[in-house]
C-alpha cells in the first residue's frame, strides 16, 4: 500500500525519469505552483508520528514528508497525537503540543467511520481531519492538500464478508446498512445472501459518493485549490491479504477433503475459492476508484494519484522498479493476532535493526530490506514511499503544480 534502488545506475534514472516528468533537468525545476502549505489528511500510510512512530522502518521519511521537502517546506509534523494511561495504553487523541504540525493523517483512518464504530470527534475518522483542518479557518490559495483514504474500510467490508460463514452474513449487513439503502441490504441478503457478493461493489461504490462529498463539502467549498487525491492501491497484493486468501483455500480445501473428496480435488477447490475471492475483492477496491474518478473528473482542483495501477504494475514487475522482494515484510514477526495474522512492532523495526540480522539466503548485506516493498503485512518500506512519491510528484508536475 508499499531503501534504494539496486545500484547508482537504477537510481540516476530514476532521477533522470523524474527531472523529465517536471521539465527538464535543464530548466529551472523550482516549483511552478505557490505552495506555502502542505495539509495531509489520510491513514496509515501518510500519518508521521501520531502514536509516537511511523507505519514503516523507523528513522526513514514517508511520502508526505517527501512531497513537503520538494516544495522546500520541511518535513512537517503530526497535528494529533495520542493520550495514555499509567500503563502506557493508548486511551484516546489530543492536538500536539508542537505547534504548526498539519499532517492530520491518523493510521487506521477510515471514510465510513460509522461502520468502524467511531466516535463523533475521533481523528481515525477522515471527516474529523478535514474538519480540524479548517478549524482555525478555510484554506487558502496557497495550500496543497495530500488526502488518501479507503484502505481501512475496504479492510472492514472484507473482514465482514468473510465472517458471513459463521454470522450468516449479520455483519456484512451491518456494514452494508451504513452506507446502502435497507431494500438494497435485504435484497443482497436474500436467498441466503446470493446478493452479498454484487452488493459489495455497490458499497464501495457508494463509499467513493461518501467520500467525494466530504472532500466536497470539508475542502473545496472552503477554499481547496490544490488537491492530490490517492486512489486505494490493490490491498489484495499486501502479504497480509495474501494470507487471508491462502488461509481461504486451506478452509476450502479441508472442507471438500471432509466431504470425501481426493488430495488433488480438493487443492482444486482450495485454488479456486482463493482465486474467486481475489478476484472478488479486487473488482470491489476497482468499483471505488472507478467512482472516484468519475465524481472528479473535469475538476481540475483534484489531481487523482493513480495508486492502483502502479502498485499493481509494482507487483507484477518488480525489478523494473528496483524491487527485489514484493512478497515478504522487511520487519520481523513479533506474534500473531486475535485474527490469525502476523504482528509486528514498528518501534523497533529500524534500519539498525534490521541491517544486524539479514535473514538466511537473502543478498544485499547489511542493505538487505532497501529494496524490499514491504515492511510489514500492509505499509510500505521507505523505498515503496520514495516510488509512491515520484508517482505523487509526477501527478503534481502534470497538473502543474510542481
Amino acid at each position: 500500500m508499499l531503501n534504494r534502488p539496486r545500484h547508482l545506475a537504477l537510481a540516476s534514472l530514476a532521477l533522470a525519469a523524474f527531472l523529465t516528468a517536471c521539465g527538464g533537468g535543464g530548466a529551472d525545476t523550482a516549483p511552478r505552483a505557490p505552495i506555502s502549505s502542505i495539509k495531509v489528511m489520510g491513514d496509515s500510510l501518510a500519518d508521521v508520528g501520531t502514536f509516537g512512530y511511523k507505519f514503516t522502518v523507523q528513522g526513514n521519511d514517508i511520502f508526505p514528508e517527501r512531497i513537503a521537502q520538494s516544495y522546500g517546506l520541511g518535513k512537517g509534523c503530526n497535528f494529533f497525537a495520542t493520550t495514555k494511561d499509567a500503563n502506557g495504553n493508548v486511551t484516546g487523541f489530543a492536538p500536539n503540543t508542537a505547534t504548526g504540525c498539519t499532517n492530520y493523517a491518523v493510521g487506521a483512518s477510515v471514510i465510513n467511520a460509522t461502520a468502524d464504530g467511531l466516535t463523533a470527534a475521533d481523528p481515525r475518522s477522515l471527516a474529523v481531519q478535514i474538519g480540524a483542518a479548517t478549524a482555525a479557518g478555510n484554506f487558502g490559495a496557497n495550500d496543497l492538500l495530500i488526502m488518501d483514504g479507503g484502505g481501512n474500510d475496504a479492510s472492514t467490508l472484507v473482514g465482514a464478508y468473510l465472517a458471513a460463514s459463521k454470522d450468516s452474513g449479520a455483519a456484512y449487513a451491518q456494514v452494508l446498512g451504513t452506507v446502502l439503502t435497507p431494500e438494497q441490504v435485504a435484497a443482497a441478503a436474500a436467498n441466503n445472501g446470493a446478493g452479498f457478493p454484487a452488493a459489495g461493489a455497490t458499497y464501495m461504490s457508494g463509499l467513493a459518493d461518501k467520500f467525494y462529498t466530504m472532500i466536497k463539502t470539508g475542502a473545496l467549498d472552503k477554499g481547496a485549490q490544490r488537491i492530490v487525491l490517492l486512489n486505494m492501491p490493490g490491498i489484495t497484493n499486501t502479504p497480509r491479504f495474501q494470507l487471508v486468501l491462502d488461509s481461504i483455500a486451506s478452509a476450502t480445501a479441508a472442507a471438500a477433503k471432509g466431504q470425501g473428496a481426493s488430495e488433488e480435488a480438493a487443492a482444486a477447490a482450495g485454488a479456486s475459492a482463493r482465486a474467486n475471492s481475489e478476484t472478488l475483492f479486487k473488482s470491489w477496491v476497482s468499483a471505488f476508484n472507478t467512482q472516484l474518478a468519475s465524481k472528479f473528473a473535469g475538476d481540475s482542483r483534484v489531481a487523482v494519484v493513480d495508486f492502483y495501477t502502479e502498485f499493481n504494475n509494482q507487483v507484477a514487475n518488480p525489478s523494473q522498479f528496483g524491487l527485489s522482494n514484493v512478497k515478504t515484510p522487511a520487519c520481523p514477526v513479533t506474534g500473531v493476532g486475535s485474527d490469525g495474522l502476523p504482528k509486528y512492532d514498528f518501534p523497533n523495526c529500524t534500519d539498525a535493526s534490521l541491517a544486524a540480522k539479514p535473514p538466511s539466503g537473502v543478498s544485499g548485506g547489511a542493505n538487505w530490506y532497501k529494496t524490499y516493498a514491504f515492511s510489514d503485512g500492509f505499509h510500505p518500506t521507505p523505498y515503496g514511499h520514495q516510488l509512491l512519491a515520484q508517482l505523487i510528484s509526477r501527478t503534481l508536475a502534470q497538473a502543474g503544480w510542481l
